[in-house]
């Protein structure tokens, strides 16, 4: 679960003897508002996307936003931090097409982005890039100035086109990055970053075809890179999204080789069947096994439910939960995932 800002800043309070620094000033303002604000007030924005399942969120938490120089920092500029996986800021994350997390980013006073930084970031690289992107530093608009100056450089192209597909913008990424791969089809180390993110970028950008085939040329030629486990498994994501179920599994299970006795790579299998309620045959015994590697962690007993659940199987998927939450009394999150998986139950009995 993701660590409130205010505790947090409470605790960077406390070890700070004497001193009179405020923790982030959060704002609680809408969207529209703070664009308003923004403009008003000639100010940037920062927004912190996060979700409570993110490893790097909860580190950016507990070891950045409670760094004082990035508590003065943020506080000069309109400052929010948004769950992206609920209403409302869920609709804004997916007009920014936010894919991954943590995506830090910054908007001018004129409401139109600067630039993001996708992942954690220590403080002293955090106040370097943040602040950067304040001054036009390291953007993306700056790199594409010095890139008319020499349009063959491959490190600007490769740059320019990471940052345009971590926005998502699938055809700039596009047309920087196979420049690239024409002008340096043979390294072995940067390649498959680059297909990866034609792959991303593409997907993000629902251009499902086009993904396949950035995807599948990394997980053919690249098969044991370091991106081409990550692309493994969106490659069976993009295979559910053309409507190739039995594709989609059996591509995620081939990103499992080598791992099977790792409870959070089987946990991720269990979890992407049952989301989509396919493969649920396969996804019941590694889900079983996960939570047994585990030692029964609370957090993959619940993709263990969400396989019940999926299945029709009301009474398992609540037992399940009912033991992940005993183990955290105080989550909220399952308690509501039971209340929903006793009201599918009902529901159930009603139209029987």
């Amino acid at each position: 679960m993701k660590f409130t800002k205010l505790a947090i800043g409470i605790a960077a309070f406390s070890l700070i003897a004497g001193s009179s620094q405020a923790a982030v000033k959060w704002t609680d303002e809408s969207y529209d508002q703070i664009l308003a604000r923004a403009k008003q007030e000639n100010k940037y924005v920062f927004i912190d996307f996060f979700t409570t399942w993110c490893g790097p969120c909860k580190r950016m938490d507990e070891k950045t936003f409670s760094d004082v120089k990035v508590q003065e920092l943020l506080n000069t500029m309109i400052s929010a931090d948004w769950d992206a996986e609920k209403d409302p800021s869920m609709a804004i994350a997916k007009k920014y097409k936010v894919a991954a997390y943590p995506t830090l980013l910054v908007i001018g006073p004129d409401g139109k982005e600067v630039d993001r930084h996708l992942g954690y970031l220590d403080p002293a690289e955090f106040i370097e890039t943040i602040d950067g992107y304040q001054r036009g530093i390291g953007t993306v608009a700056a790199l594409e100035k010095e890139l008319q100056k020499r349009p063959d450089d491959v490190e600007l192209l490769y740059q320019v086109g990471t940052k345009h597909a971590d926005a998502g913008r699938s055809a700039e990424a596009t047309a920087a990055l196979t420049k690239v791969l024409t002008l340096d089809p043979h390294n072995a180390e940067r390649n498959p970053e680059i297909l990866y993110a034609l792959g991303e970028a593409n997907y993000n950008d629902q251009k499902y075809p086009e993904a396949k085939t950035y995807l599948t040329r990394l997980v053919t030629d690249y098969k044991d890179s370091e991106p081409a486990y990550d692309g493994m498994k969106r490659l069976a994501a993009t295979e559910y999204k053309l409507g190739n179920n039995d594709a989609a599994v059996a591509t995620y299970e081939k990103s499992m080789a080598g791992k099977e006795t790792d409870a959070n790579v089987l946990n991720g299998f269990a979890w992407f069947c049952a989301q989509r309620k396919i493969g649920l045959d396969k996804a019941l015994p590694v889900a079983q096994k996960a939570a047994d590697l585990s030692g029964r962690d609370p957090g993959i007993l619940d993709t263990l439910a969400e396989v019940y659940f999926a299945q029709g199987d009301y009474d398992n998927a609540i037992k399940v939960e009912e033991e992940a939450s005993a183990k955290n009394p105080d989550d909220k999150y399952m308690k509501d995932q039971i209340a929903k998986f006793k009201k599918a139950k009902d529901d159930n009995k009603t139209r029987s």
